[in-house]
Protein backbone atom coordinates (compact mmCIF):
# COMPACT_ATOMS: atom_id res chain seq x y z
CA UNK A 1 0.00 0.00 0.00
CA UNK A 2 1.21 3.65 -0.75
CA UNK A 3 0.34 7.32 0.57
CA UNK A 4 -1.74 8.45 -2.43
CA UNK A 5 0.06 12.03 -2.70
CA UNK A 6 3.40 10.69 -1.45
CA UNK A 7 5.51 11.59 1.64
CA UNK A 8 6.15 15.08 0.64
CA UNK A 9 2.28 16.05 1.28
CA UNK A 10 1.21 17.38 4.64
CA UNK A 11 -1.04 15.08 7.14
CA UNK A 12 -3.00 18.34 7.74
CA UNK A 13 -4.31 18.67 4.10
CA UNK A 14 -8.06 18.52 4.34
CA UNK A 15 -8.06 18.22 7.81
CA UNK A 16 -7.85 20.76 10.56
CA UNK A 17 -7.58 20.00 14.43
CA UNK A 18 -10.82 20.38 16.34
CA UNK A 19 -11.21 22.02 19.49
CA UNK A 20 -9.78 19.71 22.55
CA UNK A 21 -8.74 17.48 20.02
CA UNK A 22 -5.98 14.74 20.85
CA UNK A 23 -2.89 14.29 18.50
CA UNK A 24 -4.30 10.58 17.48
CA UNK A 25 -7.66 11.78 16.85
CA UNK A 26 -6.62 14.57 14.45
CA UNK A 27 -4.48 11.30 12.88
CA UNK A 28 -7.20 9.35 12.84
CA UNK A 29 -9.41 11.63 10.67
CA UNK A 30 -6.69 12.36 8.36
CA UNK A 31 -6.14 8.46 7.57
CA UNK A 32 -9.95 8.12 7.20
CA UNK A 33 -9.86 11.03 5.05
CA UNK A 34 -7.47 8.87 2.99
CA UNK A 35 -9.19 5.78 3.23
CA UNK A 36 -6.67 4.51 5.89
CA UNK A 37 -6.82 2.89 9.37
CA UNK A 38 -4.44 4.92 11.75
CA UNK A 39 -1.89 2.51 12.10
CA UNK A 40 -1.80 2.13 8.29
CA UNK A 41 -1.43 5.52 7.27
CA UNK A 42 1.56 5.72 9.94
CA UNK A 43 2.88 2.64 8.70
CA UNK A 44 3.54 4.37 4.89
CA UNK A 45 4.82 7.14 6.91
CA UNK A 46 7.56 5.34 8.43
CA UNK A 47 6.01 6.64 12.00
CA UNK A 48 6.40 4.03 14.84
CA UNK A 49 3.29 2.68 16.16
CA UNK A 50 4.84 2.00 19.87
CA UNK A 51 6.88 5.48 19.74
CA UNK A 52 2.78 7.16 18.93
CA UNK A 53 2.08 5.01 21.55
CA UNK A 54 4.67 5.97 24.07
CA UNK A 55 4.67 9.42 22.95
CA UNK A 56 8.17 9.28 22.44
CA UNK A 57 9.88 12.43 21.63
CA UNK A 58 10.79 11.58 17.80
CA UNK A 59 7.95 10.20 16.92
CA UNK A 60 5.82 13.51 18.10
CA UNK A 61 8.35 15.51 16.60
CA UNK A 62 8.25 13.09 12.85
CA UNK A 63 4.00 13.72 13.42
CA UNK A 64 4.34 17.84 14.00
CA UNK A 65 6.44 17.89 10.58
CA UNK A 66 4.15 15.83 8.73
CA UNK A 67 0.99 18.30 10.12
CA UNK A 68 3.34 21.11 9.12
CA UNK A 69 1.76 22.63 12.19
CA UNK A 70 2.62 25.99 14.14
CA UNK A 71 3.83 25.94 17.88
CA UNK A 72 0.34 27.61 19.42
CA UNK A 73 -2.40 24.94 17.44
CA UNK A 74 0.49 22.29 18.20
CA UNK A 75 1.13 23.11 21.63
CA UNK A 76 -3.05 23.03 22.39
CA UNK A 77 -3.18 19.47 20.23
CA UNK A 78 -0.52 18.39 22.21
CA UNK A 79 -2.02 19.31 25.66
CA UNK A 80 -5.07 17.54 25.37
CA UNK A 81 -2.80 14.27 24.54
CA UNK A 82 -1.73 12.34 28.08
CA UNK A 83 2.16 11.82 27.60
CA UNK A 84 3.66 9.59 30.10
CA UNK A 85 5.60 11.04 32.92
CA UNK A 86 7.67 10.36 35.63
CA UNK A 87 6.40 6.98 37.70
CA UNK A 88 2.97 6.31 36.87
CA UNK A 89 1.82 9.61 35.74
CA UNK A 90 0.96 11.57 32.85
CA UNK A 91 1.15 14.55 31.85
CA UNK A 92 -2.41 16.34 30.85
CA UNK A 93 -3.40 20.21 30.40
CA UNK A 94 0.03 21.01 31.74
CA UNK A 95 -0.96 19.36 34.58
CA UNK A 96 0.49 15.70 36.11
CA UNK A 97 -2.01 13.25 36.82
CA UNK A 98 -2.03 9.42 37.51
CA UNK A 99 -2.05 7.61 34.46
CA UNK A 100 -5.32 5.67 35.58
CA UNK A 101 -7.04 8.94 35.46
CA UNK A 102 -6.94 9.19 31.60
CA UNK A 103 -6.34 5.85 29.99
CA UNK A 104 -9.01 2.37 30.38
CA UNK A 105 -9.83 -0.28 28.20
CA UNK A 106 -12.93 1.62 27.58
CA UNK A 107 -13.62 4.78 25.44
CA UNK A 108 -16.28 7.23 26.17
CA UNK A 109 -17.70 10.31 24.21
CA UNK A 110 -20.75 12.30 23.42
CA UNK A 111 -22.64 10.90 20.69
CA UNK A 112 -24.36 14.32 20.05
CA UNK A 113 -21.48 15.88 19.43
CA UNK A 114 -20.31 12.92 16.96
CA UNK A 115 -23.33 12.95 14.97
CA UNK A 116 -22.51 16.96 14.76
CA UNK A 117 -18.94 15.82 13.15
CA UNK A 118 -20.46 13.35 10.85
CA UNK A 119 -22.07 16.34 9.19
CA UNK A 120 -18.80 18.26 7.98
CA UNK A 121 -17.32 14.81 6.72
CA UNK A 122 -15.96 15.01 3.60
CA UNK A 123 -15.03 11.39 2.18
CA UNK A 124 -15.70 9.14 5.06
CA UNK A 125 -18.19 9.69 8.44
CA UNK A 126 -14.48 9.26 10.79
CA UNK A 127 -12.77 12.10 8.93
CA UNK A 128 -14.86 14.49 10.36
CA UNK A 129 -15.37 12.75 13.65
CA UNK A 130 -12.63 14.14 16.50
CA UNK A 131 -12.14 12.46 19.94
CA UNK A 132 -12.29 15.49 22.74
CA UNK A 133 -9.26 15.17 24.91
CA UNK A 134 -11.37 15.89 28.05
CA UNK A 135 -13.37 12.72 27.51
CA UNK A 136 -10.40 11.09 28.43
CA UNK A 137 -10.60 11.90 31.98
CA UNK A 138 -12.40 9.93 34.08
CA UNK A 139 -14.19 12.20 36.74
CA UNK A 140 -15.72 14.19 32.97
CA UNK A 141 -19.18 12.49 33.46
CA UNK A 142 -21.05 14.77 30.65
CA UNK A 143 -20.79 17.02 27.71
CA UNK A 144 -21.60 20.37 29.04
CA UNK A 145 -22.44 21.63 25.55
CA UNK A 146 -25.63 18.71 25.07
CA UNK A 147 -26.32 17.90 28.59
CA UNK A 148 -25.55 14.54 27.18
CA UNK A 149 -24.04 11.75 29.88
CA UNK A 150 -20.11 10.54 28.27
CA UNK A 151 -21.24 6.81 26.88
CA UNK A 152 -19.01 3.98 26.32
CA UNK A 153 -18.01 4.19 22.55
CA UNK A 154 -15.93 0.40 23.24
CA UNK A 155 -13.79 -1.31 24.88
CA UNK A 156 -10.26 -2.81 23.81
CA UNK A 157 -7.85 -3.90 26.32
CA UNK A 158 -4.99 -3.57 23.09
CA UNK A 159 -3.46 -0.04 23.00
CA UNK A 160 -2.97 -0.42 19.29
CA UNK A 161 -6.30 -1.20 19.23
CA UNK A 162 -8.40 1.22 21.20
CA UNK A 163 -7.07 4.37 19.76
CA UNK A 164 -7.16 3.60 16.02
CA UNK A 165 -9.97 6.07 16.29
CA UNK A 166 -10.60 5.91 12.76
CA UNK A 167 -11.01 2.03 12.42
CA UNK A 168 -13.32 2.17 15.83
CA UNK A 169 -15.58 5.19 14.95
CA UNK A 170 -16.08 3.68 11.43
CA UNK A 171 -17.84 0.74 13.46
CA UNK A 172 -20.55 3.16 15.24
CA UNK A 173 -21.13 5.28 12.61
CA UNK A 174 -24.53 3.53 11.75
CA UNK A 175 -25.62 3.35 15.93
CA UNK A 176 -25.18 6.92 15.83
CA UNK A 177 -26.86 7.95 13.11
CA UNK A 178 -29.46 6.18 14.25
CA UNK A 179 -29.61 7.47 17.54
CA UNK A 180 -29.13 4.22 19.35
CA UNK A 181 -26.08 5.41 21.49
CA UNK A 182 -28.38 8.60 22.63
CA UNK A 183 -29.60 8.48 26.40
CA UNK A 184 -31.81 11.38 27.96
CA UNK A 185 -29.87 14.53 28.94
CA UNK A 186 -29.44 15.45 31.99
CA UNK A 187 -28.87 18.64 34.62
CA UNK A 188 -25.31 20.44 34.01
CA UNK A 189 -24.54 20.94 37.76
CA UNK A 190 -21.93 23.68 38.89
CA UNK A 191 -19.11 20.86 39.12
CA UNK A 192 -19.35 19.82 35.48
CA UNK A 193 -19.00 23.71 34.62
CA UNK A 194 -16.55 24.05 36.97
CA UNK A 195 -14.20 21.07 35.76
CA UNK A 196 -15.20 22.06 32.00
CA UNK A 197 -13.93 25.70 32.52
CA UNK A 198 -10.50 24.20 34.28
CA UNK A 199 -9.67 21.52 31.39
CA UNK A 200 -10.51 23.92 28.68
CA UNK A 201 -9.18 27.58 30.04
CA UNK A 202 -6.81 26.05 33.12
CA UNK A 203 -8.54 28.72 34.99
CA UNK A 204 -9.36 27.93 38.25
CA UNK A 205 -9.87 30.61 41.11
CA UNK A 206 -11.47 28.60 44.06
CA UNK A 207 -9.75 26.62 46.49
CA UNK A 208 -9.50 23.67 44.33
CA UNK A 209 -7.39 25.33 41.64
CA UNK A 210 -4.77 24.55 44.37
CA UNK A 211 -4.87 20.83 43.73
CA UNK A 212 -4.16 18.29 40.69
CA UNK A 213 -7.17 17.97 38.85
CA UNK A 214 -7.31 14.08 39.07
CA UNK A 215 -7.28 15.04 43.15
CA UNK A 216 -9.58 17.78 42.87
CA UNK A 217 -11.88 15.75 41.16
CA UNK A 218 -11.62 12.32 43.26
CA UNK A 219 -11.81 14.71 46.30
CA UNK A 220 -15.13 15.65 44.89
CA UNK A 221 -16.94 12.38 44.35
CA UNK A 222 -15.25 10.69 47.76
CA UNK A 223 -16.75 13.57 50.13
CA UNK A 224 -20.23 13.71 48.14
CA UNK A 225 -20.60 10.09 48.30
CA UNK A 226 -19.97 10.33 52.21
CA UNK A 227 -22.29 13.11 52.40
CA UNK A 228 -24.63 10.66 50.62
CA UNK A 229 -24.58 7.56 52.73
CA UNK A 230 -24.99 9.77 55.96
CA UNK A 231 -28.27 11.71 54.58
CA UNK A 232 -29.76 8.16 53.36
CA UNK A 233 -29.34 7.17 56.89
CA UNK A 234 -31.01 10.33 58.12
CA UNK A 235 -33.94 10.67 55.86
CA UNK A 236 -32.26 13.40 53.89
CA UNK A 237 -32.81 13.72 50.14
CA UNK A 238 -30.65 15.03 47.50
CA UNK A 239 -31.02 14.52 44.02
CA UNK A 240 -27.52 15.96 43.13
CA UNK A 241 -24.77 13.70 41.61
CA UNK A 242 -22.16 12.91 44.60
CA UNK A 243 -19.86 14.81 42.73
CA UNK A 244 -21.71 17.92 42.84
CA UNK A 245 -22.48 17.80 46.84
CA UNK A 246 -18.57 17.29 47.28
CA UNK A 247 -17.74 19.91 44.66
CA UNK A 248 -20.48 22.51 46.42
CA UNK A 249 -17.97 21.94 49.85
CA UNK A 250 -14.81 21.83 48.59
CA UNK A 251 -15.03 25.06 46.68
CA UNK A 252 -15.20 27.12 49.90
CA UNK A 253 -11.94 25.91 50.78
CA UNK A 254 -10.20 24.15 53.97
CA UNK A 255 -12.16 25.30 56.57
CA UNK A 256 -15.62 24.06 54.95
CA UNK A 257 -13.87 21.06 54.10
CA UNK A 258 -13.16 20.47 57.38
CA UNK A 259 -16.73 21.34 58.91
CA UNK A 260 -17.96 19.06 56.60
CA UNK A 261 -15.65 16.30 58.16
CA UNK A 262 -16.79 17.65 61.49
CA UNK A 263 -20.46 16.93 61.12
CA UNK A 264 -19.83 13.46 59.35
CA UNK A 265 -17.68 12.37 62.68
CA UNK A 266 -20.56 13.77 64.87
CA UNK A 267 -23.23 11.71 62.51
CA UNK A 268 -21.12 8.48 63.22
CA UNK A 269 -21.89 8.52 67.02
CA UNK A 270 -22.62 4.57 67.15
CA UNK A 271 -20.48 2.53 69.91
CA UNK A 272 -18.49 1.07 67.60
CA UNK A 273 -18.26 4.05 64.72
CA UNK A 274 -14.42 5.17 64.04
CA UNK A 275 -13.35 7.78 61.12
CA UNK A 276 -13.36 4.93 58.47
CA UNK A 277 -17.04 4.70 58.89
CA UNK A 278 -17.83 8.18 59.26
CA UNK A 279 -15.89 8.98 56.18
CA UNK A 280 -16.14 5.62 54.30
CA UNK A 281 -14.02 5.79 50.59
CA UNK A 282 -13.04 9.09 51.11
CA UNK A 283 -11.10 8.36 53.90
CA UNK A 284 -10.25 5.02 52.66
CA UNK A 285 -9.04 6.62 49.15
CA UNK A 286 -6.50 9.07 50.96
CA UNK A 287 -5.14 6.36 53.32
CA UNK A 288 -4.85 3.77 50.38
CA UNK A 289 -4.13 5.37 46.80
CA UNK A 290 -2.80 8.75 48.27
CA UNK A 291 -0.39 7.43 50.89
CA UNK A 292 2.95 7.89 49.42
CA UNK A 293 1.46 10.83 46.89
CA UNK A 294 2.65 14.09 48.44
CA UNK A 295 -0.02 15.46 46.00
CA UNK A 296 -2.82 14.59 48.16
CA UNK A 297 -0.69 15.64 51.56
CA UNK A 298 -3.12 18.65 52.13
CA UNK A 299 -6.17 17.02 51.56
CA UNK A 300 -4.64 13.91 54.11
CA UNK A 301 -3.48 16.47 56.59
CA UNK A 302 -6.79 18.37 56.98
CA UNK A 303 -8.46 15.17 57.79
CA UNK A 304 -5.73 13.99 60.30
CA UNK A 305 -6.50 17.29 62.08
CA UNK A 306 -10.48 15.99 62.58
CA UNK A 307 -9.51 13.00 63.47
CA UNK A 308 -7.54 14.01 66.04
CA UNK A 309 -10.20 16.44 67.04
CA UNK A 310 -13.01 14.08 67.27
CA UNK A 311 -11.54 10.57 68.22
CA UNK A 312 -9.43 9.35 71.19
CA UNK A 313 -6.34 8.73 69.50
CA UNK A 314 -3.49 7.45 71.21
CA UNK A 315 0.56 9.11 71.42
CA UNK A 316 2.36 7.18 68.21
CA UNK A 317 -0.79 5.91 66.33
CA UNK A 318 -0.42 6.41 62.76
CA UNK A 319 -3.11 7.86 61.39
CA UNK A 320 -2.54 8.73 57.43
CA UNK A 321 0.75 8.43 57.22
CA UNK A 322 1.68 10.05 60.36
CA UNK A 323 2.59 9.19 63.59
CA UNK A 324 0.46 10.92 66.36
CA UNK A 325 3.17 13.00 68.23
CA UNK A 326 0.71 13.40 71.19
CA UNK A 327 -2.72 12.70 72.47
CA UNK A 328 -5.39 15.17 72.30
CA UNK A 329 -8.43 13.85 73.08
CA UNK A 330 -9.38 11.33 75.64
CA UNK A 331 -13.02 9.37 75.00
CA UNK A 332 -14.39 8.18 78.41
CA UNK A 333 -13.36 4.67 77.32
CA UNK A 334 -9.86 5.34 76.87
CA UNK A 335 -9.50 7.61 80.19
CA UNK A 336 -11.14 4.88 81.88
CA UNK A 337 -8.72 2.15 80.87
CA UNK A 338 -6.08 4.42 81.31
CA UNK A 339 -7.20 5.47 85.15
CA UNK A 340 -8.03 1.46 85.74
CA UNK A 341 -11.26 2.09 86.51
CA UNK A 342 -14.98 1.02 84.90
CA UNK A 343 -16.29 3.53 82.04
CA UNK A 344 -19.86 4.76 84.61
CA UNK A 345 -17.06 5.91 87.50
CA UNK A 346 -14.87 7.96 84.40
CA UNK A 347 -18.14 9.05 83.33
CA UNK A 348 -19.19 10.39 86.77
CA UNK A 349 -15.62 12.03 87.22
CA UNK A 350 -16.25 13.76 84.02
CA UNK A 351 -18.96 15.10 84.62
CA UNK A 352 -18.46 16.19 88.50
CA UNK A 353 -15.26 17.78 86.79
CA UNK A 354 -17.40 19.71 84.24
CA UNK A 355 -15.94 18.11 81.53
CA UNK A 356 -19.08 16.36 80.70
CA UNK A 357 -22.37 17.14 80.87
CA UNK A 358 -25.19 15.04 82.58
CA UNK A 359 -27.49 15.21 79.24
CA UNK A 360 -24.54 14.02 76.67
CA UNK A 361 -25.50 10.71 75.49
CA UNK A 362 -23.37 10.27 73.46
CA UNK A 363 -21.41 6.50 74.23
CA UNK A 364 -18.26 6.31 76.25
CA UNK A 365 -16.02 5.55 72.96
CA UNK A 366 -17.25 8.65 71.14
CA UNK A 367 -17.67 11.13 73.84
CA UNK A 368 -14.42 12.62 74.08
CA UNK A 369 -13.06 15.42 76.11
CA UNK A 370 -9.40 17.67 75.69
CA UNK A 371 -6.43 15.02 76.54
CA UNK A 372 -4.93 17.84 79.04
CA UNK A 373 -8.12 18.83 80.84
CA UNK A 374 -8.69 15.12 81.20
CA UNK A 375 -4.99 14.16 82.62
CA UNK A 376 -5.40 15.01 86.49
CA UNK A 377 -8.74 13.33 86.35
CA UNK A 378 -7.39 10.36 85.02
CA UNK A 379 -4.54 10.42 87.49
CA UNK A 380 -7.09 10.83 90.44
CA UNK A 381 -9.09 8.02 89.03
CA UNK A 382 -5.80 5.55 89.14
CA UNK A 383 -5.45 6.90 92.56
CA UNK A 384 -9.01 6.48 93.89
CA UNK A 385 -9.22 3.86 97.00
CA UNK A 386 -11.73 2.94 99.53
CA UNK A 387 -12.81 3.95 102.97
CA UNK A 388 -10.93 1.21 104.54
CA UNK A 389 -7.86 1.47 103.00
CA UNK A 390 -7.81 5.74 103.53
CA UNK A 391 -8.32 4.92 106.98
CA UNK A 392 -5.31 2.60 107.35
CA UNK A 393 -3.23 5.13 105.31
CA UNK A 394 -4.19 8.01 107.75
CA UNK A 395 -4.46 5.63 110.78
CA UNK A 396 -7.98 6.22 111.87
CA UNK A 397 -8.65 2.73 113.21
CA UNK A 398 -11.99 3.97 114.65
CA UNK A 399 -14.81 4.17 112.11
CA UNK A 400 -16.59 6.73 114.24
CA UNK A 401 -13.66 9.18 113.92
CA UNK A 402 -13.29 8.72 110.16
CA UNK A 403 -16.66 9.93 109.92
CA UNK A 404 -16.30 12.87 112.28
CA UNK A 405 -13.72 14.14 109.95
CA UNK A 406 -16.21 13.40 106.93
CA UNK A 407 -18.80 15.29 108.67
CA UNK A 408 -16.51 18.14 109.21
CA UNK A 409 -16.00 18.53 105.88
CA UNK A 410 -12.46 17.95 106.08
CA UNK A 411 -12.52 14.56 103.99
CA UNK A 412 -14.92 14.29 101.27
CA UNK A 413 -15.28 11.08 98.63
CA UNK A 414 -14.63 12.29 95.25
CA UNK A 415 -17.65 10.47 94.29
CA UNK A 416 -21.19 9.02 95.41
CA UNK A 417 -20.76 6.14 96.97
CA UNK A 418 -23.59 4.71 94.66
CA UNK A 419 -21.31 5.02 92.07
CA UNK A 420 -18.42 3.30 93.53
CA UNK A 421 -16.90 2.28 96.55
CA UNK A 422 -13.61 3.27 95.82
CA UNK A 423 -14.23 6.71 95.55
CA UNK A 424 -11.93 8.15 98.48
CA UNK A 425 -8.71 10.56 96.83
CA UNK A 426 -5.63 9.39 99.09
CA UNK A 427 -3.75 12.67 98.41
CA UNK A 428 -6.89 14.78 100.03
CA UNK A 429 -5.97 13.19 102.98
CA UNK A 430 -2.46 13.45 102.76
CA UNK A 431 -2.66 16.97 102.73
CA UNK A 432 -4.48 17.55 105.71
CA UNK A 433 -1.83 14.97 107.62
CA UNK A 434 0.71 17.25 105.61
CA UNK A 435 -0.78 20.24 107.29
CA UNK A 436 -1.29 18.76 110.61
CA UNK A 437 2.69 17.57 110.75
CA UNK A 438 4.49 20.21 109.23
CA UNK A 439 5.12 21.63 112.98
CA UNK A 440 4.36 19.07 114.74
CA UNK A 441 6.40 18.55 118.15
CA UNK A 442 7.10 14.74 118.50
CA UNK A 443 6.29 13.89 122.42
CA UNK A 444 6.13 11.57 124.72
CA UNK A 445 2.89 8.93 124.83
CA UNK A 446 2.60 8.78 128.50
CA UNK A 447 2.78 13.16 128.76
CA UNK A 448 -0.49 13.45 130.87
CA UNK A 449 -1.09 17.29 129.45
CA UNK A 450 -1.35 16.24 125.82
CA UNK A 451 -4.86 14.58 124.45
CA UNK A 452 -6.20 13.50 121.21
CA UNK A 453 -7.78 16.21 119.12
CA UNK A 454 -11.39 14.58 119.38
CA UNK A 455 -11.21 14.59 122.84
CA UNK A 456 -10.03 18.27 123.08
CA UNK A 457 -13.28 18.86 120.94
CA UNK A 458 -15.58 16.75 123.00
CA UNK A 459 -14.07 18.39 126.27
CA UNK A 460 -14.93 21.81 124.33
CA UNK A 461 -18.62 20.67 123.30
CA UNK A 462 -17.39 21.84 119.43
CA UNK A 463 -16.74 20.03 116.14
CA UNK A 464 -13.64 18.30 115.88
CA UNK A 465 -13.77 20.62 112.44
CA UNK A 466 -13.21 23.80 114.75
CA UNK A 467 -9.85 21.75 116.41
CA UNK A 468 -8.40 20.32 113.60
CA UNK A 469 -8.71 23.48 111.39
CA UNK A 470 -6.77 25.34 114.27
CA UNK A 471 -3.88 22.81 114.37
CA UNK A 472 -3.07 22.97 111.07
CA UNK A 473 -3.84 27.14 110.76
CA UNK A 474 -1.00 26.75 113.87
CA UNK A 475 -3.82 28.47 116.93
CA UNK A 476 -3.08 25.35 118.23
CA UNK A 477 0.24 23.50 119.13
CA UNK A 478 0.59 20.08 117.70
CA UNK A 479 2.03 16.90 119.39
CA UNK A 480 2.78 13.18 117.73
CA UNK A 481 4.31 10.48 118.99
CA UNK A 482 7.80 10.40 118.39
CA UNK A 483 8.43 7.96 115.45
CA UNK A 484 4.45 7.41 114.32
CA UNK A 485 2.44 9.53 111.40
CA UNK A 486 -1.41 8.75 112.09
CA UNK A 487 -4.18 10.35 112.93
CA UNK A 488 -4.74 8.31 115.99
CA UNK A 489 -1.15 9.42 117.08
CA UNK A 490 -1.78 13.24 117.19
CA UNK A 491 -1.96 15.42 120.52
CA UNK A 492 -3.20 18.74 121.60
CA UNK A 493 -2.29 20.55 124.73
CA UNK A 494 -5.26 20.79 127.29
CA UNK A 495 -4.32 23.87 128.74
CA UNK A 496 -4.14 25.46 125.02
CA UNK A 497 -7.94 24.54 124.28
CA UNK A 498 -9.15 27.58 126.45
CA UNK A 499 -8.42 29.71 123.44
CA UNK A 500 -10.83 27.99 120.95
CA UNK A 501 -13.74 28.20 124.36
CA UNK A 502 -16.28 29.46 123.06
CA UNK A 503 -17.85 32.73 124.83
CA UNK A 504 -21.10 32.69 126.83
CA UNK A 505 -23.74 35.14 126.30
CA UNK A 506 -23.07 38.64 128.21
CA UNK A 507 -26.50 38.21 129.38
CA UNK A 508 -27.57 36.98 132.83
CA UNK A 509 -29.57 33.79 132.97
CA UNK A 510 -33.54 34.05 134.22
CA UNK A 511 -32.52 31.95 137.30
CA UNK A 512 -29.09 34.39 137.77
CA UNK A 513 -31.06 37.56 137.35
CA UNK A 514 -33.61 36.21 139.78
CA UNK A 515 -31.08 35.36 142.67
CA UNK A 516 -30.13 39.32 141.83
CA UNK A 517 -33.32 40.76 142.65
CA UNK A 518 -34.60 38.21 145.59
CA UNK A 519 -37.02 36.85 143.46
CA UNK A 520 -35.71 33.53 143.55
CA UNK A 521 -37.40 31.67 146.13
CA UNK A 522 -40.71 30.02 145.10
CA UNK A 523 -40.36 30.76 141.74
CA UNK A 524 -41.23 34.72 141.90
CA UNK A 525 -39.84 35.45 138.64
CA UNK A 526 -40.60 32.52 136.83
CA UNK A 527 -44.33 33.47 137.60
CA UNK A 528 -44.27 36.54 136.34
CA UNK A 529 -42.90 35.68 133.16
CA UNK A 530 -45.05 32.93 132.53
CA UNK A 531 -48.07 35.34 133.58
CA UNK A 532 -46.26 37.42 130.57
CA UNK A 533 -45.63 40.20 133.03
CA UNK A 534 -41.84 39.85 132.12
CA UNK A 535 -40.11 39.33 128.84
CA UNK A 536 -37.01 36.99 128.62
CA UNK A 537 -35.06 36.38 125.67
CA UNK A 538 -34.24 32.89 124.03
CA UNK A 539 -30.33 32.74 123.34
CA UNK A 540 -28.05 30.07 122.06
CA UNK A 541 -24.80 29.42 124.57
CA UNK A 542 -22.13 27.94 122.25
CA UNK A 543 -20.25 26.52 125.55
CA UNK A 544 -23.40 24.00 126.74
CA UNK A 545 -24.36 23.69 123.10
CA UNK A 546 -28.26 24.42 124.07
CA UNK A 547 -30.11 27.37 124.07
CA UNK A 548 -31.75 29.06 127.35
CA UNK A 549 -33.88 32.35 128.72
CA UNK A 550 -31.55 35.11 129.59
CA UNK A 551 -32.76 38.69 130.43
CA UNK A 552 -31.01 41.29 127.95
CA UNK A 553 -30.71 44.85 129.11
CA UNK A 554 -33.49 45.77 127.23
CA UNK A 555 -35.87 42.84 129.22
CA UNK A 556 -34.24 44.19 132.48
CA UNK A 557 -35.15 47.88 131.43
CA UNK A 558 -38.81 46.72 131.23
CA UNK A 559 -39.01 44.97 134.32
CA UNK A 560 -37.58 47.91 136.22
CA UNK A 561 -40.26 50.24 134.67
CA UNK A 562 -42.83 48.41 135.91
CA UNK A 563 -41.24 46.62 139.44
CA UNK A 564 -38.71 46.70 141.72
CA UNK A 565 -37.82 44.62 145.06
CA UNK A 566 -36.84 44.74 148.53
CA UNK A 567 -33.26 43.20 147.23
CA UNK A 568 -33.34 46.41 144.51
CA UNK A 569 -34.20 49.04 147.12
CA UNK A 570 -32.05 47.99 149.88
CA UNK A 571 -29.13 48.14 147.35
CA UNK A 572 -30.21 51.60 145.50
CA UNK A 573 -30.53 53.25 149.44
CA UNK A 574 -27.82 51.02 150.92
CA UNK A 575 -29.76 49.34 153.14
CA UNK A 576 -29.79 46.00 154.77
CA UNK A 577 -32.29 43.96 153.27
Amino acid sequence: MTFPSGASETLASGVCPAPRETMLSLLSRAAAFRGFTTWEMTAELGVGQKGLLDHAEGAVAQVRELMSMGEPRWSELISWTPAPAEGVRMRFRGEEVVSRSVTNPTVRGCPRCLCEDVGRAINHPADAMAMRGDWQLRDVHLCVRHGHPLIALWTRNRRSERLDYAARLGEIVADLRAGRLDVPPVEVTDYDAWLDERLGTGRDESWLGSLPVDVATKACQRLGEALKTWNSVEGEDDARPARARGYAVLREGPSAFQDTLHDLSSAASGPNDGWRKAFGGLYDWLADHGQNDPRYRVLRDLMREVILEEWSVAEGETILGVATPRRRRHSVASAAKAGGVSEAVMRALLVRHGLAGTDDLRPDARLTVDADQASPIVAQASRMIGERQLRMRMGIPSKERFESLVRARLLAPVLPLEVSKHCWDPRDADRMMDALLHHALEIDQSAPEWIHPNAGAKRLRVGIGVVIRALMAGTLRVGVFQGVRAYSALRVREDDLDVLRPNTPDAPTVSEYAAAVGLRREGGLNALIADGHVSTTTIFNPRTRREGRYMTEADIAAFRARFTTVTILSREHGLPA
